[in-house]
């Protein structure tokens, strides 16, 4: 991974080779293949095999984070009533030591390919690609994670990415987000719909905080309707990170 260039005395932009990226979701990459007594077991790995190829060809991971006070996040957090009176995150960041606002990408060639794969009829091709790209994007939000805890050292606390759309802040919670963070310039805009271009992207806020303040029961009125719960998984992750010092 390249390192964060200052672009200013709060902001970081940086920069992450597709294959380095690739090769961090190998382990996920390898769940999209079948058991090998499949009879589909050799076409499908070589179609991940040309997809993972596809992808170093095309990405161009890229992001940007920027420092926030509590009180300026608690504003963008809540401008438009674009988040419920009781959240996960709201929660999390009482107990935050630092925060910071972020945005990722792959960069639009990736989205290009993926649509051009379905267009022409390759509907397993362009599957496999898209699933690889999502995981890459989250492990790039994951990597602007890690490069803001490296920036700010707190012993026993660690960085995760929250995002509008989870954890209590409404999507529409990307207008104000945007508008602090202007991530036009790695190349990110934002539709009237929420909806970032180029497609995988990742935005939101960067929490370090102690394990204890991530670690919040899904009880909130929001949990409801969360249908992957994978805050739990994400603990553990860090939590198995932090153990392993």
């Amino acid at each position: 991974m390249r390192e964060a260039t200052a672009v200013g005395p709060e902001r970081r932009r940086f920069e992450v080779p597709a294959a380095e990226l690739l090769q961090a979701v190998a382990a996920s990459v390898r769940g999209l293949e079948t058991g090998a007594d499949s009879p589909m077991a050799e076409r499908v790995s070589s179609l991940v095999g040309e997809a993972g190829e596809a992808f170093v060809a095309a990405a161009r991971p890229r992001g940007l984070w920027q420092r926030i006070s509590r009180a300026a996040f608690e504003e963008v957090l809540h401008a438009d009533g674009a988040s419920e009176p009781a959240t996960p995150l709201a929660q999390v960041i009482e107990d935050a030591a630092e925060l910071a606002l972020f945005a990722v990408t792959l960069g639009d060639a990736i989205a290009q390919r993926v649509a051009h794969l379905f267009a022409a009829g390759d509907l397993a091709g362009g599957y496999i690609l898209d699933q690889i790209a999502s995981q890459a994007a989250d492990e790039l939000a994951q990597r602007a994670a890690r490069l803001f805890e490296a920036a700010a050292p707190r012993a026993g606390s660690a960085a995760l990415p929250y995002s509008p759309g989870y954890c209590g802040w409404n999507v529409a919670g990307q207008h104000s987000l945007f508008a602090a963070l202007e991530p036009a310039e790695i190349g990110i805009s934002l539709n009237d719909s929420c909806l970032m271009q180029p497609l995988k992207s990742v935005s939101g806020v960067l929490v370090l905080a102690p394990l204890a303040a991530h670690d919040f029961s899904p009880a909130f009125p929001c949990c409801a309707g969360c249908a992957t719960l994978d805050c739990r998984e994400r603990v553990a992750a860090l939590a198995a990170r932090l153990a392993a010092g």
